[in-house]
């Protein structure tokens, strides 16, 4: 996890998962606070195509989890 920040009530990570062929996707986690309650979603959506190298994957998925938590 080289991605992690938060912002009033909304937690972004940027994550990498294995895809097939041998390939790895980014994939971005964003937890939003409601009260007590934590609502969590996976979103690959935005976040590259399937690359050959697991720094690669993160570096496109870090990219996206920046535009969603509204940083530069």
């Amino acid at each position: 996890m080289a991605f992690k920040e938060t912002k009033g009530n909304k937690t972004v990570e940027a994550l990498v998962m294995p895809a097939p062929g041998a390939m790895f996707k980014g994939y971005i986690r964003v937890v939003t606070q409601h009260g007590n309650e934590s609502i969590g979603q996976t979103i690959g959506r935005g976040c590259g195509r399937p690359v050959k190298t697991e720094q690669a994957a993160l570096e496109l998925a870090e990219i996206e989890a920046r535009r969603v938590i509204g940083g530069k």
